[in-house]
């Protein structure tokens, strides 16, 4: 801020300049006017209200850059407001996905399990059909043997009751 005018860069600084040389002349004119100096000159007084004139001149810009600054100022505001809403979106989204995500890896855990479990209850089935298989040829073998066996007797009481008739 220049010359406590309220103003900041260049605009506060020639109207703190400005103001500062108003303060400065009028000095001079009022201790001429009570030291019974001359009155102040044409040129004194022209100087002056061209002074004025460039101080408002000043002003108006600077009250138009701030009005062209603040309505910059309500479209940026504006802009950060609709960034914020789509950063909730995303957070949700990303909350969303994040528990889809969570939800998908304990399935995939639980299925691996049960495949653990499947594969075991495979290896069994195999182990326990392997063993019917072996038991099953045992028996039929036994099988073959008994009824060879039962053959043979059947044809030796055929041969005895041949010979005991």
């Amino acid at each position: 801020m220049f010359g406590g005018n309220g103003l900041s860069g260049p605009a506060g600084f020639i109207l703190g300049r400005m103001s500062c040389q108003y303060s400065e002349s009028l000095q001079r004119n009022i201790r001429q006017a009570l030291h019974g100096a001359a009155p102040p000159h044409f040129n004194e007084l022209e100087e002056q209200v061209r002074l004025i004139s460039r101080l408002t001149e000043a002003l108006n810009l600077a009250n138009a850059h701030s009005d062209k600054l603040e309505s910059q100022l309500e479209d940026w505001k504006d802009y950060a407001h609709g960034l914020e809403s789509q950063i909730r979106e995303l957070k949700d989204h990303f909350c969303r996905t994040s528990a889809h995500a969570e939800q998908l890896a304990n399935d995939l855990k639980i299925s691996r399990e049960q495949e653990k479990d499947r594969a075991q209850e495979l290896e069994a089935i195999r182990v326990n059909y392997r063993r019917l298989s072996d038991d099953h040829v045992t028996l039929t073998t036994k099988a073959e043997n008994m009824e060879r066996r039962i053959w043979g007797y059947l044809s030796m009481e055929n041969e005895w009751r041949k010979r005991q008739s």
